[in-house]
């Protein structure tokens, strides 16, 4: 069963699309394809509104539980400390990943591994710090800096605070620590809203907003639920079939929801990369093909840029592949195979656990059978996956609450342009108002 599928009518939407071998308006894709009914306008405005309308309501009864928390004080001062020891220490190793993205003088600067028990305690501006997790940006202030538009190539310089406070925002979300996010929220002067979509430059796609938090787990979600409604593609006469992954929709939301180096900001796709099994690096920014034979033909313009990704040209295996080799992703069970078996030769278990450490042979996939989200050994995983999309959902929409911003209004946004970009095609807008 779809999740959320006595809130959100899953079938409505799924009976607006059929599933294609090949599409002509879609470079000839395997795809689901939307029908032509006069009725199709009305049926994805209904399914719109009925998924903003329960992301809300969840959003509105979450929220009053966390009604006095995020009261604003005011007598709360500037150097007030935001979040506690326990959520720095919660976090701090990821917000060390996303910083090693940002190591120049000019963007974040240098920084140190994380100690294992102590946090920053630097608290002198005249100290140089390289923790991962400085203490001024566990304060007030931290959030208090305003979004400045900029120039191109300018961003870092205009909006590196701003920017550094967002990700640790983004991070936050990641680990659903709303009470933190909603007492930030209701501090003074916090420009948190002008950062729900916002670009590098004027010229790039706004990827750097906390918005995106929301739009990737929006992406997987609705696609992992319509894909419910389609058996055929994922169980053949009660035998497990992975005919879905061959679509041009799935490959695409695997591409998008785990891509490396967007303009500034990979947080966003870091659970999504876990759940898919899909590495840093797998897929680029700018991806060239290896097999030039096959597809060098795509590579236009004077940067030989892809005229498109050839999505649901391929198979999956190909896919994966399209751009660098695949490596293994190993999963939980798999490391406590290893460290058990480190064990048997006679190492104990802090021996074996430093050797993993070092040798950075951590879970780095989800599910038991790689590569399949539906195969029903994976059933346990992709629920907790859902689960998860949906509370990343519902925490952007709690938080956007906070901040005094239409939600209804950004989250319908939301959800019509990601069913545009997920089943969307040439010869079909299927929403005149996104």
């Amino acid at each position: 069963m779809a999740h959320q599928a006595h809130n959100i009518p899953w079938n409505v939407l799924a009976a607006t699309l059929q599933l294609r071998k090949v599409n002509p308006c879609q470079n000839d894709a395997e795809n689901f394809h939307v029908r032509k009914q006069p009725d199709v306008v009305k049926k994805l405005t209904y399914f719109t509104n009925a998924f903003v309308a329960n992301v809300l309501d969840h959003a509105r009864c979450d929220g009053a539980k966390y009604a006095e928390t995020w009261v604003a004080d005011p007598n709360s001062e500037k150097d007030d400390i935001i979040f506690t020891d326990h959520v720095a220490k919660k976090i701090e190793a990821t917000v060390y990943r996303w910083r090693l993205d940002h190591t120049s003088e000019d963007e974040f600067g240098p920084v140190q591994r994380p100690q294992r028990k102590e946090l920053c305690q630097h608290d002198d501006e005249a100290t140089i710090c390289q923790c991962p997790l400085p203490l001024k940006r566990r304060k007030q202030s931290a959030f208090q800096e305003q979004y400045s538009n900029n120039p191109c190539y300018n961003f870092f310089t205009c909006n590196a605070d701003g920017f550094f406070s967002v990700e640790i925002v983004k991070t936050l979300l990641l680990y659903g620590e709303m009470e933190t996010l909603l007492r930030i929220c209701a501090g003074p002067h916090v420009d948190l809203s002008r950062w729900w979509e916002r670009s590098i430059c004027q010229c790039e796609i706004a990827d750097v907003g906390w918005s995106e938090i929301c739009r990737l787990a929006m992406y997987s979600y609705i696609l992992l639920n319509v894909l419910h409604c389609f058996p055929e593609t994922w169980d053949k006469a009660g035998a497990s079939i992975n005919d879905y992954t061959s679509t041009k929709v799935y490959q695409y939301v695997v591409h998008r929801c785990t891509k490396s180096g967007w303009t500034a900001s990979d947080v966003p796709t870091y659970p999504h990369r876990q759940f898919f099994g899909i590495e840093n690096g797998q897929f680029s920014n700018y991806p060239e093909p290896r097999d030039m034979e096959r597809w060098g033909h795509l590579l236009e313009g004077r940067y030989q840029r892809l005229s498109y990704y050839p999505y649901g040209l391929m198979s999956y295996s190909e896919f994966l592949a399209f751009e660098k080799p695949v490596a293994f992703q190993p999963s939980s069970g798999d490391v406590s195979h290893v460290r058990w078996v480190l064990c048997q030769k006679g190492l104990p278990v802090e021996l074996s656990n430093f050797i993993l450490e070092t040798a950075s042979y951590s879970p780095q996939r989800r599910l038991p059978v790689p590569d399949h989200p539906l195969h029903p050994e994976n059933r346990v995983e992709l629920g907790k996956y859902l689960k998860y999309c949906w509370r990343l959902i519902i925490a952007c929409a709690m938080m956007g609450q906070a901040l005094g911003m239409e939600m209804n209004h950004f989250l319908g946004k939301m959800v019509k342009s990601s069913i545009q970009e997920l089943f969307g095609c040439k010869c079909r807008v299927l929403f005149e108002d996104r």
